[in-house]
């Protein structure tokens, strides 16, 4: 009986779920229109505002501490990029023709805080790792596949690439602070590869959507390192997720 529960606690809760999924949706269908940008927002608050207002009882006291937490890491994460960009405003004014690329900036910085820590809290450092680089190799797949339909030949040696992710995944359960030197060399190579750092720092840094790229994919792999390392002892798995 006791397993049960901690196996429901561990589990996203239905609008959680379904607030994750629009959410991902919405930035999807926002390169289609502007106007699906309220679903992204809706489907970001309305869950959070719906509980607060006790609309909502869908949490135990543990899955609502791991919201707390995990929203007030996107708090500070927030509050830093909008000090950063705000300093940059006043000392280049040539910044303030993408205000509002830099207020999704903020809003997508929050968000994905947010989500990561919130695998974090609920999986630990090793598993939520383990998940994202598996997610990682199956949506490189999924690209390469699709974009190289014409060319069975080029299909396979670019799904090749995907392979490491699938190994790093493997590594990080059984040696989780190698692994977490991995990540972290590994999101440094793409952002070195990709000219992301070069491209934040330039005089119109959205104009390549290059911080998204530096959020949205660098960032996974860096977090995932980060808390790789934080581990305190090699091959425990699930340490953090069982002391919460």
């Amino acid at each position: 009986m006791g397993n049960a529960r901690e196996e429901n606690r561990n589990r996203p809760t239905l609008a959680t779920l379904i607030g994750g999924a629009v959410f991902i949706v919405g930035i999807g269908l926002t390169a289609v229109s502007w106007w699906f940008l309220p679903l992204v927002a809706a489907a970001a608050v309305v869950p959070g505002l719906l509980r607060e207002f006790g609309l909502l009882r869908d949490q135990d006291e543990f899955q609502r501490q791991v919201a707390r937490r995990a929203g007030y890491h996107a708090y500070l994460a927030g509050l830093i990029v909008m000090f950063a960009f705000s300093t940059a405003f006043r000392v280049e004014t040539q910044l303030e023709a993408g205000f509002g690329e830099v207020v999704e900036f903020v809003l997508i910085v929050s968000w994905f805080t947010w989500f990561l820590s919130w695998l974090l809290s609920y999986w630990g450092p090793q598993r939520m790792a383990q998940r994202l680089l598996m997610a990682f190799g199956f949506v490189w797949l999924l690209f390469n596949i699709l974009g190289n339909l014409d060319s069975l030949v080029a299909m396979v040696m670019q799904s090749l690439l995907a392979a490491p992710f699938f190994l790093l995944a493997w590594v990080a359960r059984r040696w989780p602070r190698p692994a977490g030197i991995i990540l972290i060399l590994t999101g440094l190579f793409f952002a070195n590869m990709f000219d992301t750092f070069e491209r934040v720092f330039s005089s119109d840094p959205f104009d390549n959507g290059a911080p998204f790229v530096l959020v949205l994919f660098i960032g996974p792999l860096v977090a995932s390192g980060v808390a790789l390392l934080l581990v305190r002892q090699e091959g425990k798995i699930e340490e953090q997720s069982e002391a919460a």
